[in-house]
């Protein structure tokens, strides 16, 4: 009798959770429901009020109405998981944060407000605000759930620059992302310009078909401030912010399984560590950087400053190269805060998390073992840089001397004897620095001497370390290209540095982006060729192509001349060079069985 009792009650137990779930699956699918439609009621309220004057009160009221559903069913929703377990999960489950900001805020306008029309007015717009920030989290909540469940990374990498892509050309296409024609007329910017600026910033590239300063308004700056700053760190570690910050369900192993291999991390563990590093790091650079560079604006009121600095600060950070300024920073590489604090901010997004943590580990340890060795006499283990981290300081050290005395060399060749010696090397300088795919430019790129542009397209060739914000075939796989030619030099069959050996799966890969970039640069910029129909430009041509595969962003001049086919051949080149076309054949690739045999080896002529 008991038994059977103990029976009915794990039956009505079981039977009342499947009830309470798929009452909470209802009312989730629902929420997913109106925040869709809230978005596209938001995108046309904010995006085309101009247009549709008419209908803005009524927009108001369904944005209002949006945000009281999802606040009410997120109360049931608690209320539903309080009866399935405890409290404080719950509460972690069910995300109450964004409706108590919009329901406080709502209180507070309209108790201090003396009329009603006006509490009403400023009660959208909170809305509005409120809304816009629960689509942002519902995206990257999705994100989220995408890399916890792929089991290919490339192909969620690849995906989520394109849904970027895709919403931001939506954005700029709104007549109030662009800045008002003669006479107050707003009217919506062309679909081909849209979309190469939002691959440009999506890219981190910085070619622009328009001046970003002029033809775009403060919202449109807002939206490319927005893109290069998610495309420079990436979509999915955007979505682990957001789990860090709002501490809710943590990271799961699968999430952080996909983020090791997008952040290049050697372990799961190591790719939770990373993503805290790249969180403070990146906060903390870009709030300086644009503490320094503000005053570049010193003719402006403080208050006025802090968004061109914030903005040109991450620009530089995400080695993304959009300028408020139309002119760029053309006649200004003596200021100290080009030379100063534009290229560290260029050189630290251009290392890459993983040796920036490496760098961070290296000297928390030193000092760990030089206090553990005055205080208890003892002699802890020395901490040692990796091998990956060496090599990305080295060969960028390098590649910043080859730059910065190439340029000077070649560019005093023909210097006018008035020119400044100091401002020539503080051009070299700069130039050797974006170069690494920052994109700025302090002098004219379409009057430099073609010996330079030709040492400037190898540098863009290059371009940034691995795991950094910036493209290229990077920094490690030339080196290791070049290790390798030193080892047939020397009669070794393994390239070894350091003391180490790097594995020859390791040394194939690096030649296969070798040989993967020069075919897409070379493919790139005879299409450029046939498409433009000017033969006698042709370096130029491959000053473009190079400069849109390395994701680098100088032009020589010719980028808002291009023809339409042009445009969306660079687009392509620019997602080819952010993605990186290995990622981009590991996406397409159709996993395989593996041998369960080998074929015998036969020698082939080499030359």
């Amino acid at each position: 009798m008991l038994e059977h009792d103990s029976e009915n009650e794990v039956l009505h137990d079981r039977f009342s959770w499947q009830r309470w779930a798929g009452a909470t699956g209802g009312l989730r699918r629902w929420e997913l429901v109106s925040i869709i439609i809230g978005a596209a009621v938001l995108v046309m309220h904010c995006g085309f009020a101009g247009v549709s004057t008419a209908r803005v009160k009524e927009m108001t009221w369904v944005l209002l109405g949006t945000m009281l559903w999802l606040s009410l069913s997120r109360c049931l929703r608690l209320f539903l998981e309080m009866r399935q377990s405890k409290f404080a999960t719950a509460v972690r489950s069910v995300n109450l944060v964004f409706p108590t900001m919009w329901a406080v805020g709502l209180l507070w306008l309209w108790n201090g407000a003396d009329d009603f029309s006006g509490s009403s007015a400023a009660a959208g717009i909170w809305t509005e605000i409120v809304l816009a920030v629960v689509v942002v989290f519902s995206v990257l909540s999705g994100c989220r759930s995408l890399a916890a469940k792929t089991q290919n990374s490339a192909v969620l990498l690849v995906g989520s620059f394109l849904v970027v892509i895709a919403l931001g050309t939506l954005l700029l296409k709104l007549p109030v992302c662009r800045a008002a024609l003669p006479g107050g007329v707003n009217e919506s910017a062309d679909w081909n310009v849209a979309l190469f600026t939002a691959t440009s910033a999506s890219c981190v590239t910085g070619l622009i078909v328009e001046p970003t300063g002029s033809y775009w308004s403060p919202t449109g700056h807002a939206v490319i401030f927005a893109l290069f700053q998610v495309g420079g760190l990436g979509i999915l570690t955007f979505g682990a912010f957001v789990a860090v910050l709002s501490g809710r369900q943590g990271i799961q192993f699968r999430e952080a399984r996909t983020l090791r291999d997008m952040l290049d991390a050697e372990t799961v563990q190591g790719s939770r560590r990373l993503l805290l590093t790249i969180l403070l790091f990146t906060l903390g650079v870009e709030a300086l950087g644009a503490l320094l560079l503000q005053g570049l604006w010193s003719d402006l009121p403080f208050r006025e400053r802090i968004w061109p600095a914030t903005f040109h600060s991450v620009s530089a950070f995400c080695n993304a190269g959009f300028s408020l300024r139309d002119e760029g920073f053309q006649g200004m590489g003596t200021l100290w805060q080009v030379w100063g604090p534009l290229t560290a901010l260029i050189f630290l997004g251009g290392l890459g998390f993983a040796v920036v943590h490496d760098l961070w580990r290296f000297v928390a340890g030193g000092l760990q073992r030089r206090v553990a060795a005055s205080l208890f006499h003892t002699e802890r283990h020395r901490p040692r840089l990796s091998v990956h981290t060496r090599l990305v300081l080295y060969s960028a050290a390098a590649l910043l001397v080859f730059g910065t005395v190439g340029w000077f060399v070649l560019e005093s060749l023909e210097a006018s004897p008035q020119a400044s010696v100091v401002g020539r090397f503080a051009d070299a300088w700069f130039q050797s620095m974006t170069f690494r795919t920052a994109g700025f430019n302090t002098v004219d790129h379409q009057a430099i001497h073609p010996a330079t542009k030709l040492m400037a397209i190898f540098l863009m060739f290059v371009g940034a370390a691995p795991g950094s914000t910036g493209g290229g075939v990077k920094t490690v796989v030339f080196a290791v290209t070049v290790l390798n030619i030193l080892a047939v030099l020397r009669g070794r069959s393994r390239v070894e540095i350091f003391g180490r050996c790097i594995p020859i799966t390791q040394v194939a890969r690096s030649l296969s982006m070798i040989a993967v970039g020069i075919f897409i640069v070379m493919a790139a910029t005879g299409l450029l060729v046939v498409f433009e129909r000017q033969p006698d430009r042709f370096l130029d041509h491959l000053y473009e192509a190079t400069s849109a595969f390395g994701t680098v962003g100088v032009s020589a001049g010719i980028t808002p001349s291009l023809s339409l086919p042009s445009r969306l051949l660079i687009c392509a080149v620019m997602f080819l060079g952010r993605v990186g076309p290995i990622t981009l054949l590991l996406a397409m690739a159709v996993p395989g069985e593996t041998g369960r045999f080998n074929y015998s080896e036969e020698r082939v002529s080499l030359g």
